[in-house]
C-alpha cells in the first residue's frame, strides 16, 4: 500500500468508556424494582387463568352438559305427579321435610301403620318429591340434595337427573368434566377420519356451499373464520417462517417483519423476481400490524426467533435479544466478517492482471471499516480544519 492510500485510511481512535451512573437508592427506585419483577409472574397468571375460564366456559362446560343431558335420559325414572296423594299427618323428611307425596297402594300401606315414622316411610319405596309437573323418587332426590344447599336445588326432573347422572355414575362434576373431555377428543379425531375421507370432504363441501354459503351474514363471518382455522390448523408447513428487516416506511429506515409466505404471481410477474408475503407487526401490540408483499432481494434475513422478534415489539425495542445487541466489538467483528466474505467473493472472480502499464495495474483490495465510539471525528482534525478554511 503506497503513503497517500495508508494516508488516506482515518488513525483508530481508542474508545472511551464512560462509566454508568449507579441509580439513586431512592423508595420509588425500589418499589419500581419490585413491580418489574413482580409484574411478569402476575400478568403470566392473569392470562392462564383467562385462558383456562374461557376453556372452561366455552369447551369444558358444554360438553359437561351434554354428557349429562344424555346420561338423565336413561336414568329419569320421574313420573306424572297426577297420580300421587300428599300423606295426612306424615312426619318431616330429611332434604324436602313434609314437601313430598306417595302413591295411593303405598298410602294404603301406610295407614295401618297409624301415624307412620319417617323411616317406615322411606322403607315404602313410594314416595316421590314433586318437582314442576314431574316428581322424582325420594332416594335419587336425596343424592343430590346431600351435595347441594336447599337454595341450589334444580328445579325440574331434568336438571334434577342431570345432577343425579354426575354424583351417582361418576362420583363429582369434575370426574364427569373428565370424561367429558375425553369424549370430545375422540369426537374430534373420528370427524377428522370421515371429513378426510372422499365422501365426508364432499358432504361437508355441500353443505359450506349449499347452506352457509347462501345466508347473507353467515356467509361473510364464516368465509374469514375458516381461512382463519384452515391457516391454523393447516398440516402444511409454512416454507419461510422466519424474521426479516426491510427497508419501510421509506429507504434507510428498517423495520421488523415476519415472513409468512411467498406472494401472489401477478405481483411477482410485475416486480421480475419472487416475492414474499411480510407482515409487519406494530407495537406495543404485534397481532395487529401490515401485510405486504416485498421482493426476495430487498428482505435481509435476521438470525432471530419469531418469539424473540414477539418480544422485541412487544417492549417497543427495549427486549434486544443478547446476541443481536449492538457494542463496538461485535460491530466491528460482523464489519470484519464482511468485508471478508465481500474480499473472498471479489478475488475468486479475478481473472489475471489488467492490460495497460507493466504486469497490468490492481488496485489495492479495500480497507475493512473501523467502529469509532460516539463523539469522534469522521476524520484528522487538522484536514478538515484546512478543508474548511479552503472553502472559505
Amino acid at each position: 500500500m503506497s503513503e497517500e492510500s495508508a494516508a488516506a485510511v482515518p488513525p483508530q481512535t481508542p474508545e472511551l468508556v464512560v462509566p454508568k451512573k449507579p441509580p439513586r437508592l431512592t423508595p420509588m427506585y425500589f418499589f419500581l424494582r419490585g413491580l418489574a419483577i413482580s409484574l411478569p409472574t402476575i400478568l403470566t397468571l392473569a392470562i392462564v387463568l383467562w385462558l383456562a375460564s374461557w376453556i372452561n366456559n366455552n369447551i369444558i362446560s358444554p360438553a359437561t352438559w351434554t354428557v349429562k343431558r344424555v346420561i338423565a335420559v336413561f336414568l329419569d325414572e320421574s313420573i306424572s305427579r297426577e297420580g300421587l296423594v300428599r300423606l295426612e299427618g306424615g312426619p318431616d323428611l330429611e332434604g324436602c321435610g313434609r314437601r313430598y307425596l306417595i302413591t295411593k297402594e303405598e298410602l294404603q300401606n301406610l295407614s295401618r301403620f297409624g301415624k307412620p315414622t319417617s323411616e317406615q316411610v322411606i322403607a315404602s319405596r313410594g314416595v316421590y318429591v314433586p318437582l314442576g309437573t314431574r316428581a322424582v323418587p325420594y332416594d335419587h332426590y336425596m343424592v343430590v340434595s346431600r351435595e347441594r344447599l336447599p337454595i341450589d336445588m334444580p328445579t325440574s326432573s331434568t336438571e334434577l337427573y342431570m345432577e343425579y347422572a354426575a354424583e351417582k355414575s361418576f362420583g363429582s362434576v369434575f370426574h364427569l368434566s373428565a370424561v367429558a373431555v375425553v369424549l370430545v377428543i375422540v369426537a374430534l379425531y373420528f370427524l377428522g377420519r370421515f371429513v378426510t375421507a372422499r365422501l365426508g370432504n364432499w358432504i361437508v363441501s355441500r353443505f359450506e356451499s349449499g347452506v352457509l354459503g347462501r345466508v347473507p351474514v353467515v356467509r361473510s363471518v364464516y368465509g374469514s373464520v375458516k381461512q382463519v382455522t384452515d391457516f391454523l390448523f393447516s398440516e402444511q408447513e409454512v416454507e419461510y417462517r422466519r424474521v426479516v428487516a426491510i427497508e419501510y416506511p421509506r429507504r434507510g429506515i428498517w423495520s421488523l417483519g415476519l415472513v409468512t409466505g411467498d406472494s401472489m404471481l401477478e405481483i411477482a410477474t410485475a416486480v421480475g423476481e419472487p416475492c414474499l408475503s411480510v407482515l409487519i407487526p406494530s407495537s406495543p401490540m404485534p397481532m395487529t400490524g401490515y401485510t405486504m408483499s416485498i421482493p426476495r432481494s430487498e428482505v435481509l434475513d435476521l438470525h432471530i426467533s419469531v418469539e424473540q422478534a414477539m418480544q422485541f415489539c412487544i417492549s417497543c425495542g427495549v427486549l434486544v435479544p443478547p446476541e443481536q445487541k449492538v457494542t463496538a466489538e461485535s460491530l466491528q467483528r460482523q464489519l470484519s466478517k464482511r468485508f471478508t466474505e465481500n474480499f473472498m467473493a471479489t478475488t475468486s472472480n479475478w481473472k489475471g492482471p489488467a492490460p495497460g502499464g507493466p504486469g497490468g495495474s490492481v488496485g489495492a483490495p479495500p480497507v475493512p471499516p473501523s467502529v469509532k465510539p460516539p463523539g469522534s471525528n469522521d476524520g484528522p482534525s487538522g484536514t478538515a480544519s484546512n478543508d474548511g478554511g479552503a472553502s472559505q
